[in-house]
């Protein structure tokens, strides 16, 4: 008969149990011997004993060892478990709680179940883990119980469907007891480290676990067994679980959780894995932005580039670095800290060692536009080649956005800076940002930071040519079409096509490029927004300098544009200055006279001058010019143009170029016969006599006057040549021609005036 028949036959006899129980505890002893018993069911013989005779001890106490030890062998496990030695392992420890050799045995039994991934969640089902708890808690200064508990939780961790049900029952506080009871043995520590990092993994759990202080209980075991890896790369990772939950950061930074991680990289500075786990801790409490400057100020930074450095070939290391002191950049008094202590070194040379990780170079670019926000980082930056380093990183990541926004931001920073935008141009970063702006084209903050970078290049008069030379206009002015809607990008691009137009070298380019068009498209598209009517407006006006420009801006409507801005902002001097200025150019072209005066020039600039000196002298001028074209003599005085330079020969009497231009305006005005009549009606010989009369010494303002009279004394109206008899011209001519003795121009018309 074998034991196990006997166990079965003599069921009620608790000889034969004790006697059977021993006996196959015995034969379990030798390893070799765990997988044949158990396929013969000796441990549904010995759970069948020690259920018959559960309260006697000894049974008990030889069941469970013999358990123990069947499910020491792999193989088993799973079966054990499915035939429910867990349940007979849980019943003895309940029902003996106070014998410290069944809780052992019961404790090491359940380990070794939970060895096989396929028993985690059947276990925690059938409520493994609130026993193991409560032996933790009753055997607590057991070492050898705390071990075998700690494991067995550790194990059923590591499922995530036991996370929530594990802490809800105390796992936690089960692992904290036993690390604090049992704080010199490493062992115990390590594993209780390595669950509480389990649980954290849930985010169900953040709460229960800073409440019951599992941070506090990780960082005091890390610091007791500093020099343990296990037990600090448990720590950190547990801390970086953690520190996701909300508001968790905050508190685990007050708590010391920082230093203590600092102190890990420290005391494993050679050792990757423990290096990743503190620098990724450390960048998620950095996260929080309440903690940046406390982390700054304690050092974080300076260990993470220690890190950094030290493990400059390792991508995850670099990755965790970088994204920590990007988050330390939040802050904006850390950013000097951070320049003096070499952060920016630091990420670059990161940015170099992994120029092909996307991630390390958005977080190399988001940290240096960063650091580049404050004045003071600027010209270090600069100096230590930052530029260089992010055209790098969006010429490597072209096609990622955050990388090319991050880039640009950084070198529209650094442009803010006087003496670094010349260099920068030098440099190609505008090349830069001009290739982020055609990859990124349907990308507004891309078009947003692109168009502020060149803007501030452009600032820098010497840049102005080249920046035209490498397409900086045609960049800003497809920003401004694809991004129309967008306020802020086409004010910026109106601003940068005026800035660039001030370059002599640069306006025909830019016309034939059609800069013209586009500042015209945005000021009609944002109408009402006088800061892009004042920057399109004054584009035109520079683009109208230059002469080959004149016609294709007549003739592709640039004077009905600001006309149109003029009228819309009727309050608004800047806009009505540039308004004039640009038609008084515009004008010189002597093809451009009877398109402007068809399309109402004239009365634009007329109802435009009011008392403004600067715009009476530009209303004029292009009066004068308008005047020229002989088709535009009468209709220039039907529109009352020759009462508008009368009044502004009267307002402004003592500005001789007012008087120039409105004695030369009258001037041409009178070549026609038809004019006549209306010139001396309304006083166009009173004016031009006072006029000269006012500016003597000046022979432009004497010549004009003359010519005006000796036209309109040719007029065979005779009530034109009884007035000027009645007003004086006899006597002013004499006047004249004393104080210009010499200039035969005005002796000439005196002469040929006929009273």
């Amino acid at each position: 008969m074998t034991v196990c028949n006997a166990l079965t036959y003599y069921a009620a006899d608790v000889e034969v149990a004790r006697v059977g129980c021993r006996a196959l505890h015995n034969l379990v002893l030798a390893a070799d011997n765990a997988v044949p018993l158990a396929r013969d069911g000796v441990h549904v013989a010995v759970m069948a004993a020690a259920r018959d005779h559960s309260g006697d001890l000894e049974v008990v106490r030889a069941a469970c060892a013999a358990l123990q030890l069947l499910s020491a062998a792999g193989d088993n496990r799973v079966q054990l478990v499915r035939d429910g030695v867990h349940g007979a392992v849980i019943a003895a420890v309940r029902d003996h709680d106070g014998d410290v050799e069944i809780t052992k045995s019961g404790c090491g039994a359940l380990w070794h179940l939970a060895l096989a991934a396929d028993n985690a969640v059947p276990l925690v089902r059938d409520g493994v883990h609130k026993a193991v708890v409560a032996a933790a808690v009753r055997a607590n200064s057991d070492a050898e119980v705390a071990r075998a508990a700690c494991a067995t939780l550790h194990l059923l961790s590591r499922a995530p469907d036991n996370h929530v049900p594990l802490v809800r029952v105390g796992a936690h506080t089960a692992v904290m007891v036993a690390a604090q009871a049992h704080n010199s043995d490493v062992e115990v520590v390590w594993i209780a480290c390595g669950t509480l990092w389990s649980l954290a993994v849930a985010a169900d759990n953040a709460a229960p676990l800073v409440r019951d202080g599992a941070h506090t209980a990780v960082m005091a075991a890390a610091l007791a067994h500093i020099r343990d890896a296990r037990v600090v790369r448990a720590a950190c990772r547990m801390l970086q679980c953690m520190a996701h939950a909300d508001g968790a950061a905050e508190l685990l930074v007050r708590d010391g959780a920082h230093n203590v991680v600092m102190a890990a990289m420290a005391a494993h500075a050679g050792d990757v894995d423990v290096v990743r786990a503190a620098c990724d801790t450390l960048a998620i409490l950095a996260g929080a932005a309440d903690n940046a400057v406390p982390l700054v100020r304690d050092g974080a930074h300076n260990a993470i580039i220690a890190a950094a450095r030290a493990h400059d070939s390792d991508v995850e290391v670099a990755r965790v670095a970088c994204a920590a002191l990007m988050n330390l950049t939040a802050a904006d008094n850390n950013l000097v800290p951070l320049v003096r202590d070499g952060a920016h070194v630091a990420v670059m040379a990161a940015a170099r060692d992994h120029s092909g990780d996307v991630e390390v170079a958005r977080a190399v670019c988001t940290t240096l536009q960063n650091l580049s926000s404050i004045v003071d980082n600027r010209g270090p930056l600069f100096h230590d080649g930052v530029h260089g380093a992010v055209m790098d990183a969006v010429r490597a990541h072209a096609g990622d956005e955050e990388v090319a926004q991050a880039a640009c931001s950084t070198l529209r920073k650094l442009a803010r800076a006087a003496a670094n935008r010349v260099p920068l141009v030098r440099d190609g970063a505008h090349n830069a940002v001009i290739a982020a702006a055609r990859v990124h084209s349907d990308v507004v903050v891309v078009a947003q930071a692109v168009c502020v970078a060149l803007w501030n290049l452009s600032l820098a008069a010497d840049n102005a040519v080249p920046l035209v030379r490498d397409g900086a206009h045609a960049a800003v002015m497809a920003a401004a079409q694809d991004h129309s809607g967008d306020l802020e990008v086409v004010r910026t691009a109106c601003a940068i096509l005026r800035r660039l137009s001030w370059a002599d070298d640069n306006r025909v380019p830019l016309v034939r490029a059609g800069a013209h068009t586009a500042v015209m498209a945005a000021a009609r598209a944002h109408s009402g927004d006088v800061e892009v009517t004042q920057a399109a407006c004054s584009a035109l006006r520079y683009l109208s300098h230059a002469a080959d420009n004149g016609v294709p801006l007549v003739r592709d409507g640039a004077h009905t544009a600001v006309m149109a801005a003029a009228q819309a902002h009727a309050g608004d001097v800047d806009v009505a200055r540039y308004m004039c200025a640009t038609l008084r150019n515009l004008s010189v072209h002597y093809d451009n006279c009877v398109p402007l005066v068809r399309d109402g020039a004239h009365a634009a600039v007329m109802a435009a001058a009011g008392g403004n000196v600067e715009l009476v002298q530009a209303a004029c001028g292009m009066l004068r010019n308008l005047a020229l074209a002989a088709h535009n003599a009468v209709p220039l005085v039907l529109g009352g143009a020759h009462a508008a330079v009368i009044a502004a020969a009267r307002d402004h009497d003592d500005d001789v170029e007012v008087a120039r231009a409105a004695c030369g305006t009258l001037r041409y005005l009178s070549f026609a016969s038809n004019n006549a009549v209306p010139l001396v009606r309304d006083g166009g010989h009173v004016t031009v006599m006072a006029a000269a009369r006012r500016h003597i010494d000046d022979a432009r303002v004497a010549r004009a006057a003359c010519g005006t009279l000796l036209n309109l004394s040719r007029s065979t109206a005779i009530e034109c040549r009884a007035a000027l008899a009645r007003d004086g011209v006899g006597d002013f001519l004499r006047f004249v021609c004393d104080r210009h003795p010499a200039d035969a121009t005005v002796r000439d018309y005196c002469s040929r005036v006929a009273l």
